[in-house]
């Protein structure tokens, strides 16, 4: 067999988990910086400042909950290629790749335009203030056309990471970022021959990257990876596989979706508290994400480490695995919370210089920082998850982290199920829960996040201790 990427089932396993997670988080990294990119440019646009990174921080859970569907078969691929690769199964690692050509070509012939279709809908749904609906419209609009490249790279990407080939998409994505930061002030501002976009210029920049990215990664599949190169026949719709790759894919997908559709929710409660919480709400996910960035990228890491070993029948170093991945998390994300608990106003201030802003960013980020450090112990257990392809667990606690505990919290913390509550027993209870925020409600929304990782952590624990993750799912 050709070889691709890493052996990950021998070797000392702290090295080949940073081998293997370093270019991740970088790549994590470059990808966070299309959305600090953005909001960085939109807050140096003075009087439309805040309108502008709202639009920004607007179409954030939108697109990702348009594109959840698509993550689960992202997941399903790294899973099964590292599972195939530890068992030598070459010929079915080129059906993996050509049943995602065909399934890609479905989503997007059926996700995407209808998002499309019911596009002002949705942002009606969403309460999205009138004086930036029609930017809003614009900028998504030109981000869903560039979804279509980006699954294509994502596709290249978790093939990739299977094989233990960190780097390779770790290069594409440096050269994507530069791209997007290069012309994000050109469309934005309108320098040069180009006219000033602003929103939506941040769009087109981020569109063109897209596109590039998806080209070289179909070039690296075919020079880098050639042995896995799918035939004609590997494309064709092949029963088997597709229920392996489904199997797989649909809890993670319906668990993604159904967790971003009650982002959405969130977001429309984030929108009635006007310009301010809406900039500083989107400030926070793009900061809160950056910081999380090496977490994920040791999830990741950890995924592909698990499904070679399973898949190479060594369960005991898969086991040995997630104690190391335990050990980085933690000392990275102490690190990280850290930061966003002492500088939160300071950081807030660099995007936006507007007190109201600063003051309200400081308050979140006091909060934000304990519920994503809790939130990294979730993220060891998602990649032992996904890595073995058992996505249920994956599915069950992504929603009952949003729809069981956060949405609820939410509601009571701010005071807002006072208002649909008519059962006399519980008035006094939801009073009491309501006052300690009651002069600032929109802060329900970071205590929750505290309440619901936490628990999800403990819960994510009991199901990795009862061991039905480590039977492969080839």
């Amino acid at each position: 067999m050709q070889k691709a990427g890493l052996d990950l089932t021998q070797g000392h396993i702290m090295k080949n988990l940073m081998k293997l997670s370093l270019p991740i988080m970088l790549s994590n990294f470059l990808q966070m910086f299309y959305n600090l990119t953005d909001a960085f440019w939109l807050g140096k646009l003075g009087v439309n400042a805040r309108g502008a990174v709202s639009v920004a921080g607007i179409a954030f859970p939108l697109i990702f909950f348009l594109s959840s569907f698509g993550f689960g078969f992202v997941i399903a691929g790294t899973a099964l290629i590292a599972q195939y690769k530890g068992a030598a199964r070459l010929e079915e690692m080129k059906k993996v790749v050509g049943q995602f050509v065909f399934i890609l070509v479905i989503f997007c012939s059926i996700f995407i335009s209808g998002s499309f279709i019911f596009l002002d809908r949705i942002l009606s749904v969403l309460q999205v203030p009138s004086e930036i609906f029609i930017v809003t419209k614009q900028y998504i609009s030109v981000i869903l056309v560039g979804m279509i490249f980006m699954f294509i790279f994502l596709s290249y990407q978790s093939f990739s990471h299977g094989l233990g080939d960190t780097v390779s998409p770790m290069k594409i994505q440096i050269i994507s970022v530069l791209i997007n930061m290069f012309l994000d002030p050109i469309l934005i501002f309108g320098m040069w021959f180009f006219p000033r976009l602003e929103a939506v210029g941040a769009a087109y920049a981020t569109l063109f990257a897209r596109i590039v990215a998806a080209v070289i990664a179909i070039i690296y599949l075919e020079k880098k990876a050639s042995m896995i190169m799918p035939r004609i026949r590997d494309m064709l719709p092949d029963k088997e596989m597709l229920k392996r790759i489904l199997n797989i894919s649909i809890p993670s997908s319906m668990g993604m979706s159904i967790t971003s559709f009650g982002f959405l929710l969130l977001q429309g409660f984030v929108n009635s508290f006007g310009t301010v919480v809406i900039s500083v709400f989107s400030i926070g996910n793009r900061l809160t994400g950056f910081f999380m960035m090496p977490a994920m990228g040791i999830s990741n890491a950890l995924a592909t480490v698990i499904g070679q070993n399973l898949g190479a029948g060594k369960i005991g170093r898969a086991v040995q695995s997630v104690k190391k991945a335990f050990v980085l998390i933690m000392t990275i994300m102490t690190l990280g919370c850290a930061t966003l608990f002492f500088f939160g106003a300071q950081l807030t201030e660099f995007f936006i210089n507007d007190p109201e802003v600063v003051e309200t960013g400081q308050r979140m980020f006091r909060v934000t920082s304990l519920a994503s450090f809790v939130f990294g112990i979730v993220f060891i257990f998602m990649g032992v998850f996904n890595g073995s392809g058992h996505t249920k667990p994956t599915m069950l606690l992504n929603i009952v982290r949003l729809w069981g505990l956060r949405i609820p919290f939410v509601l009571m913390l701010s005071g807002l199920a006072l208002r649909y509550v008519r059962v006399n027993f519980l008035i006094p209870f939801l009073d009491w829960m309501a006052k300690p925020l009651a002069a600032y409600p929109y802060d329900a929304l970071w205590w929750s996040m505290v309440i619901s990782n936490t628990i999800v952590a403990i819960g994510a624990f009991a199901i990795y201790r009862k061991g039905t993750w480590k039977k492969a799912k080839i």
